[in-house]
Formats: C-alpha cells, sequence, structure tokens
C-alpha cells in the first residue's frame, strides 16, 4: 500500500487505491488489504456479481465509518446509515416524494434555479477570473434541492446563506483519513466544532419544516396546491398514524419532527454535494473532448431550436428533457469515470463472500466489506480497452446490451440504492442544456495562486510542490472532502460563446 500511496498525490481520495493495487500487483477481484492503524481490515470487491451480492442480497449493515462522516450533518438517524425496519420505515416515508412523476413536476422550479446558476456564469465571464467551480455548482444544487424538497429558496446563488455557511464550515473540519498525526486524526476541538455547527444547522432546518407545516390560519386545513418532498413525506407519516394531515387539528409530532430534520440534512448534504462535484466533472470531461461538446451542443439544438431559450420551453414542456439521450450520456458516462462514492458494509461472523475465481468462501467476520464502484467502473475487463476514455455513447440505447450487468453502480444497487438518483439525473441534464450552448468551461490548475488567499474551506489544500500531480492522468482527481470531490474545488475560467 505504501509503494501504492507513494505513486498518487498526497490528498486523492481513497477509492482510487484499489484500482492501482490491482494494476501493480495484478490481484484477483476480491482480496484482502490490512492497514492498520489508518483504517480498518477491508475486503476489497472489484467483481460486478459480488458487489451485487454484497449491496442487494447480503444483508450486511453499513459500516460504522460512514456515520463517522455524516453523523456531524445529519446525525446517526438518517436514510444513508439507519438500518432495519427503522429504515424501512423512513425510506417508505420519503419514496413518493421522490418518484418520477412528481420530480418531472418540479422541471420548472430546477430551470428558475438553473437560470440564476447562468447567470452567475455569466458574471464570471465578464470578470474574466479564475474561480471554484465546484463552489457556485453547490450553490445551485443546494438551491434546486430546497425548493424541491421542502419548498424553501435558500437563495445560495445570490446571498450568503446561513444553513449553506454552516455546512461549509462542519465540512472544513472532517479530518483527513489518510493522516498519521494523532493531533490531526484526534483534534481536540473537532467534536465541539461539529456539535455547534450541527446544532444551528438543525435549527436553521426546523424552523424551514416549521413554517412549511404551519397553516397560517387556525381555522383552516393545511392543504396545499404544490406539494413538496417534505408535504408527501408528512402526508404518508400521517397515513401510516392513522390521521389526516390536512386535518385542521394535525400536529407534527415530535418523532416526525426530529427524523425530518435530520434526513433533510442528509439530503441536502448527500443531494448537492455529489452533484455538484459531476456538474463539475461533466464541464471538465468535455472541455478535454470537444467532439463530444459539440454532439451535446448538436442535441439541444436540434431538441429546442438553435435560437430559441430552452429554458422557457422546458418551462411550458417539461417532457422535452427526456429527448435530450445523449445530454444523459454524457452524465452517466462522467459518473463512470469519477463516481463519487461507494457503499461500505460491515462483514458478519456468519457471512461469507464467495470467490469469483476460485469458488472458496471467504470469511467478512469484522472486516470493511468494500466494493469499489469507481475501480469496477475503470476495469478494462468489463469497459473495453478504452476504459479511460470519454465516450457517452456507452449509454446510449443502441448500446445498452453491451454493458456489463451490475458494472455501472454510481448510485449503487438494492434497496439502499440513492433515494435521490432519479432528481440529481434531472437536474444535471437541466443545467447541462441550460448552460453547455452559452459557455465554455475549462480548468485552470495552472491559475491556483489567484486563489490561494479566497478564504475557502479549499485553502487548508496547498498545492504540491513535489510528487506526483495527477491521478488517472488528470490535475482534476477526487479528494476525500466527507465525498468525491474535485482537488481544489476545480478552479476554473468561464467564456461566453458568441452564437
Amino acid at each position: 500500500m505504501g509503494k501504492c500511496v507513494s505513486k498518487l498525490p498526497k490528498r486523492v481520495h481513497p477509492h482510487a487505491f484499489p484500482h492501482y493495487l490491482t494494476k501493480d500487483y495484478d490481484l484477483p477481484p476480491v482480496f484482502y488489504v490490512d492497514v492498520h492503524p489508518v483504517n480498518a481490515p477491508m475486503m476489497v470487491i472489484l467483481d460486478p456479481e459480488t458487489a451485487q451480492e454484497v449491496s442487494a442480497n447480503s444483508g450486511l449493515p453499513k459500516h460504522p465509518n460512514i456515520s463517522d462522516f455524516i453523523a456531524p450533518l445529519a446525525g446517526k438517524e438518517n436514510l444513508v446509515t439507519m438500518e432495519g425496519s427503522l429504515w424501512k420505515k423512513w425510506r417508505s416515508i420519503f419514496n413518493p416524494g421522490f418518484s418520477t412523476s412528481h420530480l418531472m413536476a418540479q422541471i420548472p422550479t430546477i430551470v428558475s434555479c438553473a437560470q440564476e446558476f447562468v447567470r452567475i456564469l455569466d458574471k464570471h465571464a465578464a470578470r474574466k477570473d479564475v474561480f471554484r467551480l465546484e463552489e457556485e455548482a453547490t450553490k445551485v444544487t443546494i438551491d434546486v434541492i430546497g425548493k424541491v424538497v421542502c419548498d424553501h429558496d435558500f437563495n445560495s446563488l445570490t446571498t450568503d446563506n446561513e444553513f449553506v455557511e454552516l455546512m461549509r464550515k462542519s465540512l472544513s473540519w472532517m479530518p483527513d483519513s489518510q493522516s498519521l498525526d494523532p493531533f490531526h486524526r484526534w483534534h481536540p476541538l473537532r467534536p465541539f466544532a461539529w456539535k455547534y455547527y450541527k446544532s444551528r444547522m438543525d435549527s436553521y432546518v426546523a424552523k424551514v419544516l416549521d413554517k412549511r407545516f404551519s397553516t397560517g390560519d387556525a381555522n383552516q386545513p393545511r392543504k396545499l396546491k404544490n406539494k413538496s418532498s417534505i408535504d408527501l413525506a408528512l402526508e404518508t407519516y400521517f397515513k401510516e398514524c392513522g390521521e389526516d394531515v390536512d386535518s385542521k387539528t394535525a400536529k407534527m409530532n415530535t418523532e416526525f419532527r426530529s427524523y425530518a430534520i435530520n434526513n433533510l440534512e442528509i439530503l441536502l448534504f448527500a443531494g448537492h454535494d455529489t452533484t455538484a462535484s459531476t456538474i463539475c466533472y461533466c464541464y471538465h470531461m468535455l472541455s478535454q473532448n470537444p467532439d463530444k461538446l459539440q454532439k451535446i451542443r448538436q442535441e439541444i439544438d436540434e431538441v429546442f431550436g438553435p435560437e430559441t431559450s430552452a429554458a422557457e420551453q422546458l418551462k411550458q414542456k417539461p417532457h422535452l428533457i427526456n429527448n435530450c439521450e445523449f445530454t444523459l450520456a454524457v452524465v452517466r458516462e462522467t459518473l463512470r469515470l469519477w463516481a463519487p462514492a461507494s457503499t461500505v458494509r460491515l462483514g458478519q461472523k456468519d457471512y461469507f463472500v464467495k470467490d469469483p475465481i476460485t469458488g472458496n468462501m471467504l470469511p467478512t467476520e469484522d472486516v470493511l466489506v468494500w466494493p469499489v464502484a469507481i475501480s469496477i467502473h475503470r476495469d478494462a475487463r468489463f469497459w473495453g480497452e478504452d476504459v479511460h476514455k470519454f465516450r457517452p455513447e456507452r449509454f446510449l440505447m443502441e448500446n445498452a446490451d453491451k454493458l456489463t450487468p451490475h458494472a455501472y453502480r454510481p448510485f449503487e444497487k438494492g434497496p439502499r440504492n440513492c433515494i435521490g438518483q432519479e432528481l440529481a439525473l434531472l437536474e444535471m441534464k437541466v443545467i447541462l442544456v441550460l448552460t453547455v450552448r452559452e459557455f465554455d468551461v475549462k480548468a485552470a490548475y495552472n491559475e491556483l495562486d489567484a486563489l490561494s488567499k479566497d478564504g475557502s474551506m479549499w485553502a487548508s489544500e496547498k498545492s504540491q510542490k513535489k510528487g506526483p500531480q495527477k491521478c488517472f492522468d488528470d490535475d482534476a482527481y477526487q479528494i476525500l472532502l466527507a465525498a468525491a470531490k474535485p482537488r481544489e474545488g476545480l478552479p476554473a475560467r468561464v467564456i461566453r460563446r458568441d452564437r
């Protein structure tokens, strides 16, 4: 492991390690790694069928490491870390708010947020400045989730929003999981900082929730014309309790309020975090592949017309987004190359994994069981010799039968898959449709010095003066900051195109 790590940038995301270990040592598709005391002993799974068995059918609980990262942001009781009947209950309560039919009705709202993002990019183009693309993408994704999930306008694109600032400050206290410095790993002030920021985030979300539930008139039933995801969750919860949410006497009880706060926070964090990073990588990959950029622009012209507003058409005819097949393929291929996360399970005494080569039954007791999505995504055995090439055509309908089953897993598989994946895909498609015709966006890692004193949470990530500078042959490698984020927030320049 030491030799592997020495070949890669210092803060590269650990989910890149299995790919390089396998490449250097010709390892089988399931192997053990013991990196004590940096982390727990691991079973690394790079076989799609075995990964599917673990994530969809094993019943193995999530590893405590996940809670260690998530709890400071969304408590211990949320859809990512809950288990068993409790998880099933709350997943069923939140499912209606993320159905395809409900999300399609939210496209005009998503478009409005994306239009504000366009104005932000336009300002950067006018100033001709270098900026951290991930931070601007974070703002638009936060605004989208706020409007769709709880009909709350965070206005983070136009103002300094309190919740966003608190969340970013909490993230800035995340430890570097690869550090061996005990003072860094167990910083004595970290628990107090996390508790403080979590308390303030809870207070902010509680006010949003209370305002959404309040009718404003005690004599009128609580009927809402445009229901958000939290409204649908509340309706489902009341039905399960045998009550009518529209009753004049209906009150949000302590249980729902507590779980709703944590789950709104996890939706806001997980939903914005992975989506914002993927949007950044979409621009990055398109800028490196001009032929694909031309192809996506051509599709947008064909669907919406070369001289007409895609935004206004989508507000009137949301279904048009379904005609953007190559745009969706761009998003899917970006997620393949830059998967934002993987599931991590806790092995059990009575659970064994079948070695796909020898057929031997491998024990998992006290082992972190890790199907590594990005390593599976970059394995030539499943994707061909051009595995590291950006080729969205892989995901067009005519090539669907050529994909290896279960080898594509950016949102993981099975009952614990990401509840917000359809919202994320819709949001990314809309944002690309509204921006790629208007702007050229390119990474500016050679101009990092311009951002060295911007005071952001990236300030602690000093550029390396020595050692490797790339991973997967790219400057924009992923680092671990609660989730996988582009290094340095992907410094970029944007130029408005003449059309």
